[in-house]
């Protein structure tokens, strides 16, 4: 059986990484402002993306703000 992450919604193969190495392989610079990452329905501070491991069968979601309004 094939070890996966879900990342959006989204399953991908697992690879042994880090949150900030994940952003960096989907072209998300870590230190763009106005990004908040959640791990197994925890959010992740932005001081630890460097050192949490992501693990098989983790759920990961990445959320951009956007402002917005009238």
């Amino acid at each position: 059986m094939e070890r996966t992450i879900t990342v959006n919604g989204e399953p991908q193969p697992y690879q042994e990484q880090t949150v900030a190495e994940l952003l960096q392989a989907r072209e998300i610079p870590p230190d763009r402002p106005g990004i908040a990452v959640a791990v197994n329905a925890t959010v992740i501070p932005r001081s630890r993306w460097h050192e949490h491991r992501l693990q098989p069968g983790d759920r990961v979601e990445i959320v951009r703000a956007v402002a917005g309004g009238r």
